[in-house]
């Protein structure tokens, strides 16, 4: 007969009794503990951290080698990497503009500069720019707030940009316009035939521009937006985003982008939509939203179905409403008494993303376990510097640890993992005994955290050594070892999914 897993309580009673045990024999790291949650006594769960966790140093899903023109698709000279050739372009306007505004002159090579939609999200997903997956080559540019799109600079990086192309022998499509009827720059893949134009979206760099809606604003998304030449870092510093503020930000544009597709699939295109997009352009358009949700979910054959139906649907309407409404996403419309349906799955969504730009590497991340039914997304593993410290603790404390909590060696494999309640001790075939830590601690157990916990202790004038916060940090990662060796498990294993 199975053993029966512990309550919540008791795994909470685990956890406390075995960070107090570790820490018992140095009163500063019991210190630096009580200083790491606000209710240390209580709970040292991850909503409890004093000091919440930023996400400015999870921000880069890709890197810039990855975006390049290949000369075999477009007939060009040589390959061109975009992410240089889009600043020189930029910084090019930039120049020509500060003749009138010197003061523009500080922001040459400054201004961020964003791959965004299909163009960014291929590189995600496949590791390079997929030319038959993407469209159109969309970039945000952030600009000082004195430059909007009326000022003529839109014009003059469009010049600019024809000119840098022919320079490599590419010669853009004439008259090209975009969606509204405007001049654009197009290039046309020779083989395919296909036509990419190249979509810029002007944002104003103001104070607080990171935290504006995604939509409306250009804000910072820490999984739809990508900056590969790491020019938006000191903004994201200055800006100090928090975990709960980017759900909170992110619920609130996703809950827009739902309303806007939920009432364009059940009615008629109106006002200037009605001249802008042709019949039935959103009810596709859900299909392809839906389909990025699951690629950021790591749910791939989910993807491909809807990335299917938005490429070969030929069904009636109706048809396609159902299918774009209720054979995904669609199925949590995010009212407001379900907004915990919408905080989860954001979170999930970041934590494949986060995890793949860390460990770009890492085949197994996003590979899927399940474990009593339920399916778990694997994450990368722990940094050694912190698992390390976690098992010498272990072993150091054998003795002073209470009878009930000595448990055998912590498992040489230790990573985090998506949907995932509280640690677990699992067997994965191929793998062996691995520990599994709930995703949201990858925020924690990480050097950078360490950094911010000692600038507060700093600003609130405790005396709190970095070393005694890493302490802390590996007596609680200690903890959460032992809880996952207390879990029983399936000694037949888990395959991956």
């Amino acid at each position: 007969m199975p053993t029966r897993l512990p309550s919540v309580k008791s795994k909470a009673s685990i956890e406390q009794q075995t960070v107090r045990a570790l820490c018992s024999r140095n009163p500063h790291i019991a210190g630096a503990l009580d200083f790491l949650f606000a209710n240390a006594a209580d709970s040292l769960s991850f909503q409890e951290l004093r000091v919440q966790p930023a996400v400015g140093t999870h921000r880069n899903p890709v890197s810039e080698e990855a975006f390049r023109l290949p000369k075999e698709r477009f007939g060009s000279s040589q390959d061109i990497a975009l992410i240089p050739f889009m600043r020189a372009v930029v910084d090019e306007t930039l120049g020509a503009y500060s003749a009138t505004s010197p003061h523009l002159l500080e922001y040459v090579g400054k201004t961020p500069i964003s791959p965004y939609g299909s163009l960014g999200l291929s590189v995600n997903r496949w590791g390079l720019v997929d030319w038959d997956y993407i469209r159109d080559l969309d970039w945000r540019i952030f600009l000082p707030p004195e430059i909007g799109h009326r000022a003529g600079f839109k014009s003059l990086l469009e010049q600019n940009l024809t000119e840098e192309l022919q320079k490599y022998s590419l010669y853009p499509v004439m008259f090209g316009k975009d969606a509204w009827g405007e001049p654009q720059v197009q290039l046309r893949d020779i083989g395919t035939g296909d036509i990419h134009g190249f979509h810029f979206f002007l944002t104003a760099m103001k104070p607080g521009f990171v935290r504006g809606s995604l939509h409306e604003d250009g804000g910072y998304s820490p999984h739809l937006s990508y900056f590969p030449e790491w020019s938006l870092n000191e903004h994201l510093e200055s800006a100090n985003l928090l975990w709960s503020d980017v759900i909170a930000q992110l619920r609130e544009d996703y809950i827009q982008m739902f309303n806007q597709l939920s009432f364009n699939i059940f009615a008629e295109n109106e006002g200037e939509d009605r001249l802008l997009k042709t019949r039935g352009w959103y009810l596709h358009k859900a299909f392809k939203w839906y389909a990025t949700l699951a690629r950021l979910r790591g749910l791939d054959s989910l993807e491909e179905d809807l990335l299917y139906q938005y490429e070969h649907f030929r069904g009636a309407e109706a048809e396609l409403s159902y299918l774009a409404r209720y054979r995904y996403y669609a199925r949590l419309t995010p009212i407001r008494t379900r907004l915990d349906d919408v905080d989860r799955d954001l979170a999930r969504a970041a934590s494949v993303a986060y995890a793949r730009a860390r460990n770009s590497k890492d085949p197994l991340i996003g590979q899927k376990v399940s474990v009593d039914s339920v399916e778990l997304i694997l994450l990368e593993m722990l940094p050694e510097s912190f698992a390390g410290a976690a098992r010498r603790l272990l072993l150091e404390a054998e003795s002073s640890l209470p009878g009930e909590l000595k448990r055998a060696p912590a498992p040489g494999t230790i990573r985090f993992a998506d949907n995932l309640a509280a640690p677990r001790g699992v067997h994965i075939d191929g793998q062996g005994q691995v520990a599994l830590i709930p995703g949201e601690w990858s925020m924690v157990f990480c050097d950078s955290y360490i950094g911010r916990v000692a600038k507060s202790a700093a600003e609130e004038k405790r005396t709190i050594a970095v070393e005694e916060i890493r302490q802390a940090l590996a007596a609680l990662l200690a903890s959460q070892l032992s809880q996952a060796s207390q879990v029983p498990d399936d000694s037949s294993g888990f395959a991956l999914c």
